[in-house]
């Protein structure tokens, strides 16, 4: 199973759907937050699941702020990272991992690309579509699950 990530987009829907489209096939699709809108604006133009939340950019949306998924025999914990204090620490994410038994956790906020496995455990952010920061490339990420184990990509768009 392939499934597609995306986090930070801003509301530039044109990229996020150049992102998604250079993915090439996918089974799923995360949107890590920021903005939620996107999201449900995209989704409108694949035929695949979509699991979003809301990020610290989304006042006035309706939806939630972490979700707690399992495809095929593996539990993904996705949230924005805000509420976790992403930007200064990876611990508070690790530990949610740890509580829920997630054996990844999607996240977003910094605008960074992370991809470590920790004890078992993978933190994944795609980074940003758009605005990415601390020297990165704009890109996406890409999860792929065989026979219970997951490992992620990530890929930049230029």
């Amino acid at each position: 199973m392939r499934i597609g990530v995306l986090s930070d987009t801003h509301g530039s829907i044109n990229i996020a759907i150049q992102a998604i489209n250079k993915m090439g096939p996918i089974d799923a699709l995360i949107h890590a937050g920021d903005f939620y809108s996107d999201a449900l604006h995209i989704s409108k133009n694949f035929n695949v699941p979509l699991y979003a939340v809301l990020g610290n950019c989304d006042a006035g949306f309706s939806g939630v702020e972490e979700l707690l998924i399992n495809l095929e025999g593996c539990k993904i914990y996705i949230t924005h990272g805000h509420l976790f204090r992403a930007k200064s620490t990876l611990q508070l994410l690790y530990y949610k991992a740890q509580e829920t038994s997630a054996g990844v956790v999607v996240f977003g906020h910094t605008h960074v690309p992370v991809n470590i496995r920790e004890n078992g455990i993978l933190l994944f952010n795609p980074g940003s579509t758009t605005r990415p920061q601390g020297g990165s490339k704009a890109g996406y990420g890409i999860l792929s699950i065989d026979k219970n184990n997951i490992t992620g990509e990530l890929c930049t768009l230029d």
